[in-house]
């Protein structure tokens, strides 16, 4: 799943935002990028979903704004 996301200025604000979702059970792959605005997530739906990832996003201070590829991945 691609989220595309408000507020990474710097290679500081992908390394945030790719720990916060990476450290939740489910999440297998997180990669952001703060050129592009995007952050890269694979993860089991078994286990986690799109809601949780973007709790966890907005809670580290960065606004989801739209689901550029939908699925689990």
């Amino acid at each position: 799943m691609t989220l595309q996301v408000e507020g990474m200025t710097c290679t500081g604000c992908e390394q945030r935002v790719s720990k916060v979702l990476r450290r939740l059970d489910g999440v297998r792959e997180a990669t952001a990028d703060h050129r592009t605005g995007q952050v890269r997530v694979r993860f089991d739906p078994i286990v986690t979903d799109r809601a949780v990832l973007e709790t966890q996003i907005e809670t580290a201070g960065y606004q989801v704004t739209d689901d550029q590829q939908g699925g689990s991945r």
